[in-house]
């Protein structure tokens, strides 16, 4: 009986399926505001201020990171910031930011490739500062760039089961600009990216000097304007309604919160005022509070009006809109299907809402709109890096060490900078010939005073004639002793009634295909019959002598 079970031997059983090769990385996503950083097997990754602060309360001491949770006061607090625009500019303050990052109080390198986000068109001196950093400061085995981005669409894709192909297009708004990206085929579409200069550090200034030319001074209060736009600010869905609903007074304004400004004693972050908690009323007794109106909703607002803080630029939704219509016409409205929002900008209530209605009111009724926000905008490109590691053959496209210190950092930028883009030609689209019209070709021939001029076929000795003969004219009438200018005013009248006569020759060219001798006899029998206006009894009664 023992021996009747044998194990079957066939192929078909003894063959598995080959385990896919799982990488652990650093992912490391550093933005202009905060860094997130943390191993690809863990779920959630460590959100860092990307800056150096410095306390008036401790002024011999620099916070970095997550230390500014140790500063006693944060009132006044001076903010030191390595990028401009999006783009580091101040290595001195960037390098101690990242010392403090892959130290072992964050996420220490320990022999483990490094995944490393970079702007969008990231300028190649900064790429080669970023390089030599990691390969000979912090001397990481293998490492990879790419833009944010890329990483959220790759997450995106895996959520939801798409294919690799699938169109879709990434609005990434963060702290210093605004990003606008389609994707087709995989690929980045370079004619179709749109930034815009507008992110919350432009909305928090703003509000600092609202609230300054208001109630209190702010100006020097970043830190904790910056948490009083984030616990009050939304974006409304009709502005002119909010508008008249801020207008009223007492319990009809709906708008209207009272905000609790910290002391750093027993309140180290604001919230705003419920007359219903009674726990916090003895604490709120010696605190400033800010009454915040209309200021609630204006704020964001610039995210889609920017010329109402005297901007020349176009908003959001209108960008997303620009963007779409830039690519070819067979993905448009398939790329309405998938706009993501990502960035610290969407956790503003009602922005998803917001911008479906502004997209749906400038796109095509016959297009299906989707727009899809995840929960944690912020950290949902850092969570695409576990993606990123499940492409096959993703160890072919890292750089190693080795590869850097024999290739040089200019070959290993190409690497990196064509991943996700598209290099194909673009197919230029056929469109139909359209007729030029040209009002200066019509009015060639013809002189400031409207008289028709011979044409290619007459020589210059014929036209030379024709006014010799109108000057010998001129000089038999001007025997009274006029002088040049007077001889000048008469020809303009002679020529003001030769301009009837250039139009008929003009008709008699388009109907008839004779030779151009014989439209030229035409004329000048014409001109001949004309009669001399300047002696005219109904024009000049009392003689031309008087009018000149």
């Amino acid at each position: 009986m023992f021996k009747s079970k044998r194990r079957r031997t066939s192929g078909a059983m003894d063959s598995k399926p080959a385990k896919k090769e799982s990488i652990e990385a650093i992912i490391v996503d550093s933005g202009a505001y905060s860094i997130k950083a943390g191993l690809s097997s863990i779920k959630k990754p460590n959100v860092i201020p990307n800056c150096i602060m410095k306390a008036k309360s401790e002024r011999k001491r620099l916070f970095l990171g997550n230390q500014i949770n140790d500063c006693r006061d944060c009132s006044g607090l001076y903010f030191l910031l390595p990028c401009e625009k999006g783009y580091i500019t101040k290595w001195d303050v960037q390098k101690p930011v990242w010392d403090y990052v892959f130290s072992h109080n964050v996420c220490p390198i320990n022999e483990k490739p490094v995944i490393m986000t970079q702007p969008l068109f990231n300028f190649k001196s900064i790429q080669d500062c970023m390089d030599e950093i990691f390969f000979e400061e912090y001397e990481v085995p293998s490492m990879f760039r790419l833009n944010p981005t890329d990483l959220g669409r790759l997450k995106y894709i895996e959520d939801n089961n798409f294919t690799q192909d699938v169109p879709c297009i990434i609005v990434d708004t963060g702290y210093s600009f605004t990003n606008i990206i389609p994707y087709i085929n995989g690929n980045k579409y370079l004619r179709g990216i749109r930034r815009l200069n507008v992110g919350g550090k432009l909305l928090t200034n703003h509000m600092k000097d609202i609230i300054s030319y208001r109630q209190y001074n702010v100006m020097e209060e970043t830190f904790v304007i910056n948490q009083v736009k984030e616990d009050t600010c939304y974006v409304a869905k009709n502005i002119l309604e909010e508008l008249k609903v801020a207008a009223k007074s007492g319990s009809e304004n709906t708008i209207v919160k009272n905000y609790v400004l910290p002391d750093f004693n027993n309140i180290r972050r604001g919230y705003i005022q419920d007359s219903s908690d009674l726990s916090r009323k003895e604490y709120e007794d010696n605190c400033q509070i800010l009454r915040l109106n209309n200021e609630r909703f204006i704020v964001p607002e610039i995210l889609f009006h920017p010329s109402d803080i005297g901007m020349k630029c176009m908003g959001i939704a209108e960008a997303v809109v620009k963007s779409i219509y830039s690519c070819p016409n067979e993905y448009q409205e398939e790329l309405c299907k998938h706009i993501i929002l990502i960035g610290g900008n969407c956790n503003f209530p009602g922005f998803k809402e917001r911008m479906y209605n502004e997209l749906r009111s400038q796109l095509p009724h016959s297009w299906q709109v989707h727009v899809f926000q995840p929960k944690n905008p912020v950290s949902y490109n850092w969570e695409g890096g576990s993606s990123l590691l499940k492409v096959p053959d993703f160890k072919t496209y890292m750089v190693t060490k080795a590869e850097y210190e024999e290739l040089g950092s200019t070959i290993i930028q190409q690497r990196f900078n064509t991943w996700m883009i598209d290099n194909s030609e673009i197919k230029e689209e056929t469109r139909e010939k359209e007729e030029i019209l040209s009002y200066l070709d019509n009015l060639k021939d013809k002189s400031v005073f409207g008289k028709q001029e011979p044409g290619e076929n007459v020589s210059k000795t014929d036209s030379d004639e024709s006014d010799t003969n109108i000057q010998t004219s001129d000089g038999n009438m001007n025997n009274t002793g006029q002088n040049v200018s007077d001889e000048n005013n008469q020809d303009s009248l002679c020529h003001n009634s030769e301009t009837d006569i250039g139009s008929k020759l003009k008709k008699t060219q388009l109907k008839t295909n004779e030779n151009a001798t014989e439209t030229l006899d035409e004329f000048y029998l014409e001109e001949e019959e004309c009669e001399d206006l300047r002696n005219s009894v109904d024009l000049f009664p009392l003689g031309n002598g008087s009018y000149l």
